[in-house]
């Protein structure tokens, strides 16, 4: 499903309005219905309402909601923040008014109601909150009463993630037609409570150029009755370095339960006896370095190209001078699939040769989280996690590479310009290990041959599912990156039944 910002929702509204024909009201109507009917479902009738009311048409949907509850048996008050409302908002104000309701003339004790209708600003706002509004909301944010904010909580930004304040924080978020990306992005997401996603009649076909979705479901993979384990993709994973064995150990059994047919494990010499114990299934190759590896090491890597399906670097690599060169070198003389992770992305950016990425003709996949990515790109760290999506978008096209940008969520960029936002996850994740276990299952999918960006999609969407299942089965405290790999098996047994949630509710 897309995920739009102000302006793209805006011009689908107005497309749906000027080129379907279909009356602005009867948009508002679509809205405020939905919002009325999930009150219907929370509040039993004969519960009292405080609709709080914007001059536009954020406050319109408010007011054709309090007519909607008025007439279903509800107590409503409004208050109109701005003591006006114009446009189709004052034709619904109308409407109430003949229903003999008139709105409040000074604000009401908050606890004399069982809910309040946050309808003060919409998608069109953007901070900061200024008088009368802000200290009607800084009392909102002080309230026990439960809020239901329309469209997006007032306060917010509906373009990114930031959390601006003064902002409601409601309880439940009713939007429209599409997400918007302060409401799966965080912080700013936090402030939406449960959200809706209500059908209200705006074709998809008017934001098809929106470049951004959310990942809801995932088709599971498909084996072939003939497969064998050299059609099932031969990963190479190199990376290890003194105090840091482990990172890789962990991507190698991640690539092995993710699906691949065979995963070799290339490591500093002096270092391969510790992963000839740590490892079974799969295999070591030692490469030229003691205690990190030596540039020399990308000679035995060309050397046995022919035998791997894509080059996975980085883990547990360290950051040295040796390893700028290593990086540059195989980004240069690699013809496969290449996935940098963990320190091959910070001795890229230290390196400062960003441009070699565009020289490749074969897929490139940069794993970084937002540290590692503000490295990469020089962004503010606050601006890459507000504006996850975006800045994942932009420097995959830049670049011409793919781009997992690791946070609360995780952004897929692509160089063709599209971005995928995946949800799925838990803060249970947030420990040493959960990249190194996402960086073995995508190098697995994509060895296996298949679409770079449904390999990409179905091993962030897996990861995190496994993550959802490690913490209902240990504890959210208690979760270790290991732990993923043990329920990769239960993801795909997910993925297959359907038996997970989905980010918000829709509502057709």
């Amino acid at each position: 499903m897309k995920v739009l910002n102000s302006e793209e929702m805006s011009l689908a509204d107005r497309k749906t309005i000027q080129e379907l024909g279909i009356p602005s009201l009867v948009l508002m109507e679509n809205a405020s219905l939905a919002v009325a009917r999930i009150i219907k479902q929370r509040f039993p009738e004969g519960s009292k309402v405080l609709v709080l009311v914007g001059k536009g048409n954020n406050g319109g949907d408010g007011l054709a909601c309090a007519r909607h509850l008025k007439l279903w048996g509800y107590r409503v008050d409004v208050f109109l923040v701005f003591g006006e409302v114009k446009g189709d908002a004052l034709f619904q104000l109308n409407l109430l008014r003949a229903l003999g309701v008139e709105p409040l003339r000074e604000f009401p004790p908050l606890e004399d109601y069982h809910l309040v209708v946050d309808a003060i600003f919409g998608t069109g706002f953007q901070p900061p909150v200024k008088p009368p509004a802000e200290a009607i909301i800084k009392t909102l944010e002080r309230t026990k009463v439960p809020i239901l904010s329309v469209d997006i909580p007032s306060g917010l930004s509906a373009d990114s993630g930031k959390l601006h304040t003064p902002s409601v924080k409601a309880n439940i978020t009713v939007t429209f037609q599409f997400p918007k990306v302060c409401h799966l992005l965080h912080p700013a997401s936090k402030q939406c409570g449960e959200l809706y996603v209500a059908h209200i009649g705006i074709p998809e076909v008017f934001v098809e150029d929106v470049r951004r979705e959310v990942i809801l479901r995932v088709g599971p993979p498909k084996r072939e009755p003939d497969i064998h384990k050299g059609k099932a993709g031969h990963v190479l994973l190199v990376g290890g370095s003194v105090g840091k064995t482990g990172a890789i150990i962990m991507s190698a059994k991640a690539a092995t339960r993710a699906g691949a047919g065979l995963v070799s494990v290339g490591v500093p010499q002096n270092l391969n006896p510790i992963f000839e114990v740590a490892l079974t299934e799969e295999m070591s190759i030692p490469l030229p370095g003691e205690d990190f590896l030596s540039y020399r090491a990308w000679e035995t890597i060309l050397k046995e190209q022919d035998r791997f399906s894509i080059l996975g670097i980085g883990m547990g690599m360290g950051r040295t001078e040796e390893g700028q060169r290593l990086v540059l070198k195989l980004l240069e003389v690699w013809e496969k699939p290449i996935l940098l992770d963990a320190d091959a992305l910070n001795n890229l950016a230290d390196s400062k040769r960003l441009e070699v990425l565009k020289e490749r003709g074969s897929p490139t996949i940069l794993t970084p989280h937002v540290g590692e990515f503000e490295r990469l790109s020089g962004l503010p760290k606050e601006d890459i996690i507000h504006n996850l999506m975006d800045r994942a978008l932009e420097f995959a096209v830049n670049n011409q590479c793919y781009v997992v940008l690791k946070s609360s969520r995780t952004a897929i960029g692509t160089p063709d310009g599209k971005c995928f936002l995946s949800t799925r996850g838990t803060p249970a994740m947030a420990k040493g290990g959960m990249g190194d276990v996402l960086s073995g299952i995508l190098s697995a999918l994509v060895g296996r041959g298949f679409e770079v960006e449904y390999a990409l999609k179905l091993g962030v969407f897996i990861h995190g599912l496994a993550g959802e299942i490690a913490e209902r089965e240990k504890h959210t405290e208690s979760v270790r990156a290991l732990d993923l790999v043990e329920y990769l098996p239960n993801a795909y047994r997910s993925l297959e039944t359907g038996d997970y949630g989905l980010p918000f509710n829709y509502l057709y």
